[in-house]
């Protein structure tokens, strides 16, 4: 088959077109691509190169000021009640010790009390015992201050002295009734008027101190009442009463 030469020059006219077409379709589909690009990035479309994904979760991990300010503020605020119980147990701890401490005291103070008035009972006891079995005719035949000693009672013949406790004398064993009482730091012994002191293992005749107080006075004392004030006078020592502890008792003023 033949091909006339208008043919020919038919094909490479289109051949020819063709080609010229071609790289232009190209130069316009990427200026197409790139102004898709441009607009996307105007538009306010994240940058191709940052991960959305791994941005929008660290953006979601960083806090602003005021956040940051009100955590710690929150903190603070756990701390201080946190503190304020602690402070509250440990003085609850206190407030119980001491509580503890004052109920201990108080039940030491009323068994050294009730220890007192049963020692007190039981040489009253003994005294009128005492007393009993010494009283003449209607006359106590007690001791009684002297000047310079005491007469002896009749129930302290075991002492040894027969005419008199002299002052200054001293006895190895106690009276049969007796009380403890204080001047001072000084401790005295007690009994129907008489006054002893400790001394090692015997008990010395003093003169009655000036300021003890008894709760008892010896038989045959007498009422004085000297400018509107009572006082006892017992072979020449002298008391004056007044009440202590719901009960009176008798101080030594002078002899």
């Amino acid at each position: 088959m033949k091909i006339s030469s208008s043919q020919s020059l038919a094909v490479l006219f289109t051949l020819l077109l063709c080609s010229s077409i071609f790289p232009l379709d190209i130069a316009y589909a990427q200026r197409r691509g790139s102004g898709a690009r441009r607009s996307n990035f105007r538009s306010g479309g994240a940058s191709p190169r940052i991960n959305t994904n791994v941005n929008l979760q660290n953006r979601g991990n960083i806090r602003s000021p005021s956040q940051n300010r009100s955590q710690f503020q929150q903190t603070r605020q756990e701390r201080q009640v946190q503190r304020t119980e602690r402070t509250d147990i440990r003085q609850g701890d206190r407030q119980g010790q001491r509580t503890e401490r004052t109920d201990i005291r108080q039940s030491e103070r009323t068994e050294r009390t009730d220890i007192r008035q049963r020692e007190t009972t039981e040489r009253q006891r003994n005294r009128q015992d005492f007393v009993d079995d010494n009283y003449y005719g209607g006359r106590w035949s007690g001791g009684g201050w002297y000047g310079g000693g005491y007469r002896v009672p009749p129930g302290w013949g075991w002492v040894g002295f027969t005419t008199g406790l002299v002052v200054g004398a001293a006895v190895a064993q106690l009276p049969p009734y007796y009380s403890t009482v204080y001047v001072g730091s000084t401790t005295y012994i007690y009994s129907d008027g008489i006054f002893l002191q400790p001394s090692g293992s015997s008990y010395v005749v003093v003169k009655p101190p000036v300021g003890a107080v008894v709760t008892y006075l010896p038989e045959g004392c007498k009422k004085i009442q000297t400018n509107n004030t009572l006082y006892y006078n017992c072979s020449d020592i002298y008391y004056q009463p007044f009440y202590q502890n719901g009960s009176t008792v008798y101080k030594v003023v002078r002899f």
